[in-house]
């Protein structure tokens, strides 16, 4: 891990703070034994809502 000098700022833009979030989400789902099994298949309903909120963004 690489030493920042005290009072450096870094800025961190929208995508690395969704894919963070992402990551976060699988591992917090795995710890808890309540991730989604291979091969499972999304309804339509599903896929149309998770394309709304994406379009949101």
């Amino acid at each position: 891990m690489e030493q920042r000098a005290a009072g450096k700022k870094r800025a961190v833009t929208k995508d690395v703070v969704k894919r963070f979030a992402a990551k976060s989400a699988k591992v917090s789902a795995q710890l808890e034994r309540r991730d989604v099994p291979a091969g499972h298949v999304r309804s339509a309903k599903v896929a149309a809502y998770l394309a709304a909120r994406r379009a949101q963004d």
